[in-house]
């Protein structure tokens, strides 16, 4: 009997094997690719829309600009200090069609209402609109010297969107950037109007970040109120945080209009000029630099005095005393500085050879730039120590002959008196890193105190003084060498007396005298300062 042999099933055949793990390979190879592109567009996809979506738009979008791509710049808790408004513009939108080719343009900015009801009675048939616009400058805005401004015409062609001073110019890079937000159009492929769409307004792309600063807009508020209530034409007034050198408010006169700077181009007050951060002479203010290096190394003792007969002779100069025209007499260190006099910071300085006099005023600070971030700012002039006479250094100890600086560079050497003899620099920007360094000892920054707040008691600026709360700080009067002109009127000093929280520097551009002028603004300002801060209460006693 033959026996039958079984068959090979055909799924047993090494060729039919192979070919059924290619089917498998490629079906599961369609199979993930399918998977990934559901991913893609159904997962990824809407994370990433603006990258597709928004370029496709844009192209067949067209607008006018109707703010500016731009970051805000806020004060320490958040608050624009531009303040940023919105008003009406008008534009000429025509989405074309048949012979017209698409227009978009704008036509007049900051609209007045005369001209928005003009548009809409009788030209919205030419393609006229009235459309909203952000105006970064509003009216309340503060800080105008530190912000600065953007180029005009940004508001018409973004390409303009440049920072011209300040802190707009300064961070001109982080704080520029983007697509505009915008009003205009949606367009066909063929270049017409979407039917029915009308005008739109689209967001801004990119947004820049916000730039935070340590302005407080309370504080800033308040200096300002005080410089305009008392008519300063000319000036400039800042405070400080007494603990940590942080500015709080920064404010120059004239004030200019940010939207409108061609206006005050010709302007002889120099409305653009920031005068916290320009160099003038100080005037008395300096005295203090002075008598902190003279006691620091040694050059007089806390006990020692000096002889004041109404004047002191320098070569063949006689210098007056400068606050008594008889003469103080005897006067202590403290005395000298409290009552200002001419005479016996002479006779301090010529103990000190013209290197060390300057060499110190630059370890101080002066001469040179703070870094704060604006582009304004000046290095101030120190003398040349190799080129001084007596009559050079006689000038030098009471702030006067070649001799320049700032307002901030002031308030910075008083806060070092109130903290110790350790000089910090101010800081503009949150997030900055200030640099810090011991100017004199404790033991010094503790005279030039008691010195301090005794010219608030019973010396030249009485006027300064803040009762319930005290104050301490020095006047000056500086001449300007210009004939028939008023001197530059300065007060820097401390509120409170105890814990300190303000530094406060005024300055008052040929404003008249420090004692009469600037300590009075002072005292203003401290006053107005000290009632926002509801915590601190006034010690007795004092």
């Amino acid at each position: 009997m033959t026996r039958l042999r079984a068959s090979r099933a055909p799924t047993e055949n090494p060729k039919v094997k192979r070919r059924i793990r290619l089917v498998r390979a490629s079906v599961s190879l369609v199979f993930f690719c399918l998977l990934g592109l559901l991913v893609r567009y159904q997962v990824i996809g809407p994370l990433q829309s603006d990258r597709f979506v928004e370029p496709a738009f844009y192209q067949r979008y067209m607008g006018v600009p109707v703010a500016l791509p731009r970051g805000n710049i806020l004060d320490r808790n958040g608050i624009p200090l531009h303040y940023p408004v919105w008003g009406n513009a008008i534009a000429r939108l025509s989405a074309g069609g048949g012979s017209k080719d698409p227009v978009a343009e704008k036509v007049v900015r900051e609209a007045s209402p005369e001209e928005v009801a003009e548009v809409l009675t009788r030209k919205r048939e030419e393609g006229y609109a009235v459309i909203p616009e952000e105006i970064r400058y509003g009216p309340s805005s503060l800080a105008r010297h530190v912000v600065g401004h953007v180029r005009t015409n940004a508001y018409i062609n973004p390409r303009d969107n440049v920072g011209e001073g300040g802190l707009e110019k300064w961070f001109q890079d982080s704080l520029s950037g983007g697509y505009p937000s915008s009003a205009g159009v949606v367009l066909t492929g063929e270049g017409t109007g979407l039917p029915g769409m009308g005008i739109r307004v689209v967001p801004p792309q990119d947004r820049p970040p916000d730039l935070w600063t340590t302005l407080d807009v309370s504080i800033q508020m308040t200096v300002e109120d005080v410089l305009d209530q008392r008519g300063v034409r000319k000036g400039a007034a800042l405070v400080l945080d007494a603990r940590n050198g942080e500015v709080l408010a920064m404010a120059s006169r004239p004030n200019y209009d940010q939207n409108h700077p061609e206006r005050s181009m010709d302007d002889e007050d120099s409305p653009f000029v920031n005068r916290a951060v320009s160099a003038f002479p100080p005037g008395s203010v300096w005295k203090t630099v002075i008598m902190a290096l003279a006691l620091d190394r040694g050059y007089v003792g806390e006990d020692d005095s000096f002889q004041c007969e109404g004047s002191i002779k320098v070569g063949d100069r006689v210098i007056a005393c400068g606050s008594r025209e008889s003469g103080h007499g005897t006067v202590t260190v403290k005395e000298a500085l409290a009552y200002s006099c001419n005479s016996a910071l002479i006779q301090c300085a010529q103990l000190i050879p013209a290197r060390e006099l300057v060499e110190f005023a630059v370890h101080c600070g002066f001469g040179a730039k703070t870094g704060l971030e604006l582009p304004e700012e000046a290095p101030g002039v120190l003398p040349n120590p190799y080129n001084m006479y007596l009559g050079d250094k006689a000038n030098l100890a009471i702030g006067q002959g070649y001799l320049s600086v700032t307002p901030l560079q002031v308030a910075a050497f008083y806060r070092s008196i109130v903290d110790g003899g350790v000089w910090k620099s101010p800081e503009l920007v949150l997030g900055s890193h200030p640099e810090s360094k011991r100017l004199f000892g404790e033991d010094t920054a503790r005279v030039l105190q008691s010195a301090l707040l005794l010219a608030t008691r019973r010396g030249t600026a009485e006027a300064a003084y803040i009762h319930g709360f005290g104050a301490a700080g020095k006047t000056g009067t500086a001449e300007t060498g210009r004939p028939g002109g008023k001197p530059h009127a300065w007060f820097s000093g401390w509120a409170p007396l105890i814990a300190p929280e303000y530094v406060i520097v005024v300055f008052v551009e040929e404003g008249g005298d420090g004692p009469g002028v600037a300590a009075p603004i002072f005292r203003d300002i401290a006053e107005r300062l000290l009632k926002l801060d509801t915590h601190i209460e006034p010690p007795s006693g004092i």
